[in-house]
């Protein structure tokens, strides 16, 4: 309070101070009015307000009155700064007087404030020293129950241990289970002392019951395949298993994994290389005797595990990494003399087990994977459960310090989620190259099968009247196409069902020398080309013609059925291009084939031709020549059979190749027969008029009216035009006078 008031005091006069600088202030204000006066302005120019008070002479008569106003203001401008002057000395000497007042009382408050501090300082520490007493108190309360609750829990333990011995030698494993998880749960708040001499001796007796009880219970577990199993009293199986589940989940795996092995015991005998039932032969007798053992299992062994530690489920598990093992012991020695049919056989069987495993055995539920124990017990259950084993200090089991009985459901998930797709087949991929070796050997017996003489036959439909069918489908091919498209199918799908990777990209690998080696089958039905064609030769190189055209519209859609059915790494590697290139190669030869036969057929018309003595050729044009009739009539005799085997768009292409090799001969003929008068000349012009009509007509006349396209009779036109250009040069007195001129003079030109 005293403090608060002398702050008063300060602030008062302090505030005393502040009113007389205002007043002070109030003092220098010359008017209230709130025009600002002139003579008060920054920029005040004496002559310039003079003039604005006396513009004219007029005013000066007000001058008087003016300079009295002038005087009157300097007057009260004098007095106020007396009374100023006065007041501010009388208000001087208040305000040093209050202000040394204020700093006396600021310095005494400054020292009250120091006393209350020193004060403030000595009753924390008089609180701390209460609060350290307190604490240590606590501390010795809490070290003292801490250590009569070890007691508590020690006394547990020992008394744990040798009722749990006791159970355990007399088989009573319900008991004993719930004695275990006591002992593991008393034994945790004992490991963080395990440096005390006899902390470490009581868990090393404690690991030694706990591991006597679990060599126990696989002993009796062992006992149940063989004809110790009647000695087992009744009911054991559960009792059992509920402590097995209280050892942990390591234990429960021991237990099953060593009960698998037992049950394959009689599967090794049997099946196990080089037993004589260990073959690929007999591979599907190892599925039967699985099914006849599951069955065994559940007539004569379920009572006597859990459902949840699924049982069936491991058998097969063991089952198949033990059949692995064989398999590969099999391959790996034989595999370069097995039966590659008999492999892929058992390889589908064996796919075809494992995918029914693999549904059978779908578990969803983790946590009935994990036996259906419930780690999460409050510590109420536990202090009940240890009330009924009639241990002492129930209250004190509490929860252990550190789990360490074995992993949880979560962390054992991958134990009851078994993969059974391809942990047999696998084993398998590594020796597949046998099959593929034996399936390309197989298309290749099935390609030399269909093209052997008389056995590839032609097939087709030469009367489709289909516009589409019949101008752009292949009239006639062999029949060994379809053949081999579809062995390549079957081929496809075979290996389709056990292998998209790998093996599928060796098979197709397969495919390609496949379709290279037909190519070069039809290759040699072309021949030389050099002679002229049969109408059986013909027919046959029309058919490669209208094969290779099939095989190039088949090979993409196949194609593009393998990139479906491929592993996705391996799609962009799937391709037929080199050989759609041999194909087109294959059609183009065809095509050449069947325009050289047809030039070779018009020898002799143009060796009349040659024949003919053009130099001295002075005749009257009438008719054409004979050579022409000649070229006419084998033209019409050869283009029927082409155009009948060919369909429309490869017979327009046979055409327009025809057209271009015939007028590329006929001029190279007319050069040939050396020096043509005027009236030869003229002779040749009506000729080569007339085999231009022939070439027009004798492809409509050949496809039996069908009409050629407009592009077709343009060529014709432009191609043999070149020659009648040369012709009518020739036929020019002019031009014949100045070749015989230049003839003479002997210019190299010529």
């Amino acid at each position: 309070s005293y403090c608060g008031s002398r702050c008063k005091k300060v602030k008062g006069h302090l505030e005393g101070a502040r009113v007389m600088d205002e007043d002070l202030d109030d003092d220098f204000v010359l008017g209230t009015s709130e025009e600002p006066d002139p003579l008060d302005a920054e920029d005040f120019n004496p002559v310039d307000y003079i003039n604005r008070q006396f513009p004219n002479e007029e005013a000066l008569k007000n001058l008087d009155s003016f300079v009295d106003k002038l005087k009157g203001q300097q007057r009260q401008i004098d007095e106020d700064i007396r009374h100023a002057i006065r007041r501010q000395a009388v208000q001087g000497r208040r305000a040093r007087a209050d202000l040394d007042e204020a700093k006396a009382a600021v310095g005494e408050l400054f020292e009250r404030i120091k006393a209350i501090r020193a004060k403030a300082e000595q009753s924390e520490d008089l609180v701390s020293d209460v609060c350290r007493d307190i604490k240590s108190l606590d501390i010795a309360k809490r070290n003292l129950t801490l250590t009569v609750t070890a007691l508590k829990r020690l006394v547990m333990l020992v008394t744990a241990l040798e009722k749990l011995r006791a159970l355990a030698s007399e088989r009573r494993y319900e008991e004993a289970a719930g004695l275990v998880d006591a002992v593991e749960k008393l034994a945790g708040h004992f490991r963080e002392l395990s440096h005390v001499s006899r902390v470490a001796d009581l868990l090393e007796r404690k690991a030694g019951v706990v591991g006597d009880l679990r060599q126990q219970l696989l002993d009796d577990y062992s006992r149940i395949l063989g004809s110790a199993a009647s000695e087992l009293p009744s009911g054991w199986g559960s009792a059992a298993a509920q402590c097995v589940d209280a050892l942990g989940p390591s234990m429960q795996r021991e237990v099953v994994t060593q009960f698998c092995l037992a049950v394959l015991e009689d599967y090794k005998s049997i099946f196990q290389p080089p037993q004589p039932f260990s073959n690929l032969d007999h591979a599907e007798r190892r599925f039967y005797w699985l099914k006849r053992q599951e069955k065994e299992y559940q007539s004569k062994h379920a009572s006597n595990f859990p459902d949840a530690w699924r049982v069936p489920c491991s058998i097969c598990m063991h089952f198949c990494h033990v059949t692995r093992q064989h398999l590969v012991e099999i391959l790996s020695t034989s595999h370069h003399t097995v039966d590659p049919e008999l492999m892929i056989r058992v390889l589908g069987k064996s796919i075809e087990f494992e995918n029914e495993l693999a549904r059978k055995y779908n578990f969803e539920d983790p946590s009935a994977a994990a036996g259906g124990r419930n780690d999460g017990a409050t510590d109420d259950s536990s202090g009940a459960r240890a009330a009924k084993l009639g241990l002492k200090y129930p209250d004190v089991l509490g929860k252990s310090a550190k789990k360490t009985a074995g992993p949880s459901a979560a962390e054992n998930l991958d134990d009851f989620a078994p993969r059974f797709r391809g942990i047999i087949s696998e084993c398998f991929d590594a020796y597949l190259s046998t099959w593929v070796q034996h399936e390309e050997k197989q298309l290749l017996e099935v390609l030399d099968r269909s093209t052997a003489a008389g056995t590839d036959k032609i097939v087709g439909n030469a009367e489709a009247e289909d516009e589409e069918d019949a101008g752009f489908e292949p009239r006639y091919i062999y029949s060994s196409a379809p053949t081999l498209f579809a062995s390549m199918k079957g081929s496809m799908s075979k290996c389709a069902d056990f292998s998209t990777h790998n093996t599928m990209f060796d098979i197709f690998q397969s495919f390609r020398k496949v379709v290279s080696r037909y190519c070069e089958r039809l290759e040699r039905v072309l021949g030389s080309g050099s002679a002229v064609l049969d109408i059986a030769g013909v027919e046959a190189v029309c058919c490669v013609y209208g094969t290779a055209d099939y095989c190039l519209e088949t090979l993409p859609q196949f194609c593009e059925l393998l990139q479906r059915v491929i592993s996705s790494e391996f799609c962009e590697r799937v391709t037929f291009e080199n050989e759609q290139e041999l194909l087109r190669n294959l059609m183009n030869n065809a095509n050449k084939t069947l325009v050289q036969s047809v030039n070779c057929s018009l020898e002799e018309a143009f060796f009349k031709m040659k024949s003919n003595k053009w130099a001295t050729f002075y005749q009257d044009v009438g008719d054409h020549s004979a050579y022409v009739s000649d070229i006419t009539d084998s033209l019409s005799k050869r283009f029927e059979p082409v155009a009948r085997y060919l369909s429309k768009i490869h017979f327009r292409a046979f055409c327009d190749k025809f057209v271009q090799a015939f007028v590329e001969r006929f001029i190279e003929e007319i050069y040939k027969c050396g020096k043509i008068s005027e009236q030869g000349a003229q002779q040749l012009l009506l000729d080569t008029s007339l085999l231009k009509t022939t070439l027009l007509e004798a492809p409509v006349i050949a496809g039996k009216g069908q009409q050629m396209p407009t592009a077709y009779s343009n060529y014709v036109l432009r191609e043999m035009g070149r020659a009648e250009t040369k012709l009518k040069v020739l036929s020019s007195p002019e031009a014949q006078a100045g070749i015989e001129r230049l003839l003479r003079m002997g210019s190299p030109a010529t």
